[in-house]
């Protein structure tokens, strides 16, 4: 089988004719038929991220169940599935104890059996979930990341029926974040530093656009504020400034990462009683809720396809920021 390598910091990707695998007892192997490129890839790629090398990247995985190690009951070969980032935990310790398995510090992921890039893999049977009927490959790949990411997100600012709720950040998680906060019901408003992204914000469904002057926080006050803001930017200064934004008891909600701090002012925290919350992929139901929300049209990845053998051009794309908005691997059609 083709496989993507990474061999190198910020070298290319090699590609590599190995042996199919065959899975052990919990696993499945799976056919690949999508893989999604997500902003980490650049990250492992340029060695911002610690990894080991060789790897195969991609946690962005669709296909179909291939063949099942020892003692599976949940799968059946011929099952469309998606492979989650955290795939299982220990078992044993305090927080898998208490089902939350994406703090468990012996976790099984895509770094510990190896990742989508590649036309054939292994995952754990628990960390595969069944894709809906009628849901495209290449709309459900982005979903296992970004959109995973995007549903937490939403569900961790605890938005209530009338809120009003910003998204700062058009990007890959942005794009969909927006979809998620309209399909929802809430008033929808995007903040984003590029005039060229008004229209698409509005394309996306966004009632009110923020095209960032002098103050992203002052600005958004002033069209009314907003309850719940979901932060999929890694411009630091825009975050700390939209805090500003949030009416009394509102809840900042940061899925990004940078090498720069958010900063607040704890007495305005204090007086408003404003909520900063950090946000990861949680339990299974919110990735179940956006595969749902996409299978029912409610929501759209934009994305551009490529093959297995463009992973190179995919990974220059991404890190020079002209993919619009996610990009995926069409592995097996």
């Amino acid at each position: 089988m083709k496989a993507a390598y990474l061999s190198a910091i910020d070298k290319p990707l090699e590609i590599r004719d190995v042996p199919v695998p065959d899975p052990k007892d919990g696993e499945v192997r799976i056919r690949a038929h999508a893989s999604g490129v997500c902003g980490t890839d650049v990250h492992y790629w340029r060695g911002i991220l610690p990894l080991s090398l060789p790897i195969v990247l991609g946690h962005e995985p669709v296909g179909i169940v291939d063949k099942l190690g020892p003692g599976i009951t949940t799968l059946q070969p011929g099952d469309r599935v998606g492979v989650s980032w955290v795939q299982a935990g220990c078992g044993r310790c305090p927080c898998c104890q208490k089902e939350q398995i994406q703090y468990c510090a012996e976790q099984y992921n895509w770094i510990r059996l190896g990742g989508g890039h590649s036309e054939f893999m292994i995952a754990r049977a628990e960390g595969c979930t069944l894709l809906p009927d009628g849901l495209d490959w290449q709309d459900a790949a982005p979903l296992l990341c970004a959109g995973y990411t995007v549903m937490s997100g939403y569900r961790n600012g605890k938005p209530k029926p009338g809120e009003t709720v910003a998204v700062i950040g058009i990007g890959g998680l942005g794009h969909l974040a927006i979809q998620v906060v309209k399909a929802m019901g809430h008033r929808t408003i995007a903040i984003t530093s590029q005039e060229t992204k008004r229209s698409e914000a509005k394309a996306l469904g966004a009632d009110e656009v923020v095209v960032v002057g002098c103050h992203a926080g002052r600005e958004l006050v002033e069209i009314g504020g907003a309850d719940v803001i979901l932060s999929t930017s890694n411009s630091m200064k825009h975050n700390s400034q939209a805090i500003e934004g949030l009416l009394p008891e509102g809840r900042f909600v940061t899925m990004a990462i940078a090498n720069e701090r958010i900063d607040v002012d704890p007495l305005q925290m204090l007086e408003c009683q404003w909520s900063l919350i950090g946000s990861q992929q949680c339990g299974r139901k919110d990735l179940v809720e956006i595969l749902n929300l996409t299978a029912q049209g409610k929501v759209k990845p934009q994305v551009e396809t490529y093959g297995l053998e463009d992973i190179n051009l995919v990974m220059k794309r991404l890190a020079d920021g002209e993919v619009r908005y996610r990009s995926v691997l069409m592995i097996e059609q």
